[in-house]
């Protein structure tokens, strides 16, 4: 439940690949170990001790990526919002070009801006300041015809404190390549499977040649991991205030209106479908008090989105302990190589991000009476971390991974508080029936969780609140919440895609025992095939009809060509073809980039279909 891996796995992509059947080959022993090479202390200073900045001849003001101003200190992120702006204001902006054209990967022809914005939160009056980053052309986005692109990315799992996120770390989180978190340089795998195109052919760098704009998102820190509704509206008005930024540093030339595709990996998949589902109605319900150019959805891509995270009665396809938090309770990632030290009990890790933010933000204020954007059910607006995680070892366990990081040296703390949970017996992160432990339990026995069964049959008031929230938090049809179940746009639903490593054991997506990953996988082994069926159903071809465009796009293992797998799936639907060979490895010509070109030309033909990339 998380972008998933994006850094959990981190560089570790992929340690091992199975054939086409199945069989496992080593493909590096480096594992975990990687994950320590990157940092995730915003350039070694705090959030609170930015450095000073100057200002430049445009207004703006020029920085080093050391420092995270104008997001530090006790204005910055957190802090109180200025009198008179309303969600989607910019509030600062600071250039990180000058001091950052050498850094490897930084687009050429290009300005990279940090930005500090007003969002919202637990509804649409409780006003938030976010940091975020943003990317354009040096002489800022062409229009294509009377609109300009917008390209709005929502990253994946990194942490949930500010200091985790990618505005902190521009190089390796925003500009870096794909494998390592960022969105330029096609990138997946290591040593023998290590597939690496340069800088130049990424998705970033296309963008700008294209003469896009390119807004990111951090999201509300600390207490808001998996909240869809906040993911979506930090994605949202980071778009209208990247926007202000341009009409500021461009003004006249800069366009009055952006066609804007959005998309994410994992956390950011969820976060993107949250962002398409939200922005029609959003966007008519909150308005900026400055001038801010219209924002016209136009396409998403959500790449192995985490979704189903439990399973709901008569859900077809699916029964309990399918979900994706009994799926990844118990999952020993890493757990077929010969170390310990290269292995991650997935589990504990991410749950300790989900219960103790979920805790953390209901806890706060709840959701006005007659909010139109609640982030959580007024139904169960308290949370009683200990209904669900038990006081001992479960509370110590979350409280020590909640402000670590999934990169840098926080990765390997982190191993190291969930490494007890592969004695599940000895170690039980969560209660008795949710934990599910088997009668006849072998120490380090991968086993489902029991939280789908529960949640569909308790009566305790305690447990029966985190299941209404995990329910809430799902996106498309399947989650329980009053908000639209699809990216529509004036009663239509907009091109979609998803897309899965058919050996992604994360997010999981696993072809049934004994059979070839050639084929789709059915909604009891792949999640976003039970989503892809969900969004058919209920928007894009109902009773047979064609209203929207909806694909599914899976990519299957195979030998040192193609990993399948959670963390390998950006770049590998991101490049032109899935081979060796450098030239391949480019986004012109890719699946994504000819879904992003028909969306945006508005070529997309109606209609619900599936297909694996590399059969």
């Amino acid at each position: 439940m998380h972008r998933g891996l994006s850094s959990l796995r981190g560089n570790i992509d992929q340690v091992t690949a199975a054939g086409p059947v199945g069989r496992r080959s080593w493909w590096v022993v480096a594992g975990v170990g990687l994950l320590l090479i990157s940092s995730c202390t915003s350039g070694g200073k705090g959030a609170n001790n930015a450095s000073p900045s100057r200002t430049g001849a445009s207004g703006t003001t020029s920085t080093t990526v050391a420092d995270t101003a104008p997001c530090a200190g006790l204005k910055g992120v957190g802090g109180p919002v200025p009198a008179g702006l309303r969600p989607g204001d910019l509030v600062a902006a600071v250039d990180l070009t000058a001091a950052n054209t050498t850094s490897a990967g930084f687009p050429t022809k290009a300005r990279v801006w940090r930005m500090l914005y007003v969002s919202t939160g637990v509804d649409e009056k409780d006003l938030q300041l976010i940091c975020g980053t943003v990317a354009a052309p040096t002489g800022g986005p062409r229009l294509f015809g009377s609109s300009g692109r917008l390209l709005n990315w929502t990253h994946g799992t990194v942490g949930v404190a500010q200091s985790c996120l990618p505005s902190g770390d521009p190089a390796g989180m925003f500009w870096g390549k794909m494998s390592g978190g960022g969105i330029n340089a096609i990138a997946w795998g290591s040593l023998a499977g290590k597939h690496e195109g340069d800088p130049a052919g990424g998705l970033l760098q296309y963008a700008m040649n294209q003469g896009m704009l390119v807004t990111a998102s951090d999201y509300q820190p600390n207490d808001t991991y998996l909240v869809g509704k906040i993911e979506a509206s930090d994605a949202l008005d980071a778009a209208r205030a990247g926007t202000q930024l341009m009409t500021q540093t461009f003004a006249g030339s800069a366009p009055s209106a952006y066609d804007m595709f959005i998309w994410g990996h994992s956390q950011g998949g969820q976060a993107a479908l949250w962002a398409g589902q939200l922005a029609e109605s959003y966007y008519a319900a909150t308005r900026p008090s400055k001038h801010t150019a219209g924002l016209n959805l136009i396409g998403v891509a959500a790449l192995a989105p985490a979704s189903n995270f439990v399973t709901l009665t008569n859900q077809p396809g699916v029964q309990a302990g399918d979900g994706l938090a009994d799926w990844e309770m118990h999952q020993n990632v890493g757990a077929d190589l010969p170390l310990q030290s290269l292995q991650m009990q997935i589990g504990p890790a991410l749950f300790s991000y989900i219960f103790g933010s979920w805790n953390q933000l209901s806890s706060g204020p709840a959701p006005s009476a007659g909010a139109k954007f609640p982030a959580f059910p007024a139904a169960a607006p308290k949370l009683n971390l200990n209904a669900i995680v038990t006081l001992s070892p479960g509370s110590g366990t979350v409280l020590t991974v909640q402000p670590l990081c999934l990169t840098g040296p926080g990765a390997k703390q982190i191993q190291a508080a969930a490494e007890p949970y592969g004695d599940a017996k000895t170690n039980q992160m969560l209660v008795a029936p949710v934990w599910n432990l088997p009668a006849n339990y072998k120490s380090g026995q991968y086993f489902k969780g029991g939280l789908d069964r529960t949640c569909a049959t308790t009566t305790d008031t305690g447990i029966g609140n985190w299941c209404a929230w995990m329910r809430w938090n799902m996106p498309g049809p399947l989650g329980v919440n009053p908000f639209p179940k699809a990216p529509v746009v004036a009663g239509r639903p907009v091109p979609l895609l998803i897309a899965q490593g058919s050996n992604d054991d994360i997010i999981h997506c696993i072809a049934p025992s004994g059979t070839s990953n050639d084929t789709v996988p059915g909604p009891a082994d792949c999640m976003s095939r039970a989503l892809y069926n969900s969004l058919a159903s209920a928007a894009y071809c109902p009773t047979g009809t064609s209203r929207g465009h909806l694909e599914l796009d899976t990519v299957r293992n195979f030998d040192l060509q193609s990993p399948g797998t959670h963390l390998s799936i950006p770049g590998e639907i991101s490049a032109k073809a899935i081979s060796r060979s450098a030239a391949d490895l480019v986004f012109t010509g890719s699946p994504l980039q000819q879904f992003m070109t028909t969306a945006f030309d508005r070529s997309a033909s109606a209609g619900c279909s599936m297909r694996v990339l590399n059969p």
